[in-house]
């Protein structure tokens, strides 16, 4: 297993951030880039990742392949990022918390994305 915070139930293949571009071009496929940009103290500690095969039995039956995975892990602090196209969500989660951020009446999802990682997730 790649990190702790990647769903056991899968198998995962990591990526380099070009291939995610690449793969990668649905919903909140923006928001890697824009922590590339605006937070490289972020981005600088995401390692990003596929499914490649579901490896135990789950509700869902098969492994999501669509889906784009990232995990930070700076040492200190950890959280995971998964961009679903199916749902469309943002996924934002770490051992104590998580929160779905979709495109909500117009809402900002980038922005919100990117404060709840700042004030809930790197809070240490």
């Amino acid at each position: 297993m790649p990190h702790n915070l990647l769903d056991c139930s899968q198998e995962y293949t990591e990526e380099t951030f070009q291939e995610v571009k690449t793969r990668y071009s649905e919903f909140g496929k923006d928001l890697y880039e824009i922590l590339r940009i605006y937070e490289p103290e972020i981005f600088k500690h995401l390692r990003f990742y596929k499914a490649t095969k579901l490896i135990e039995k789950t509700t869902w039956g098969q492994a999501e392949t669509e889906n784009s995975y990232a995990i930070y892990d700076d040492g200190k602090n950890s959280f995971g990022i998964q961009l679903e196209p199916m749902t469309p969500v943002i996924c934002l989660h770490n051992k104590l918390t998580q929160i779905e951020i979709g495109d909500w009446n117009g809402n900002d999802y980038y922005g919100d994305s990117i404060e709840f990682i700042k004030k809930m997730l790197l809070k240490n």
